[in-house]
């Protein structure tokens, strides 16, 4: 009888920890990824203001094929 309590006892630490693992990752991707999106460049306010007004041509950019 007893160790079958200690296999049920054994089961629900496993699936505390697996829970706590789990939320801990889940708020560490949340805080990583709301970083990444806060975050800007050095140059980002100037590029807003001064950047090129027209898109520029892709095959002007970049020579694939050249």
């Amino acid at each position: 009888m007893s160790q079958t309590q200690t296999e049920g006892t054994g089961r629900r630490k496993g699936l505390v920890v697996l829970l706590v693992s789990l939320l801990i990752g889940l708020g560490m991707s949340f805080a990583a990824a709301a970083t990444v999106t806060a975050s800007n460049a050095p140059n980002d306010n100037s590029a807003v203001e001064n950047g090129a007004k027209q898109p520029a041509d892709p095959a002007a950019n970049l020579k694939y094929g050249q």
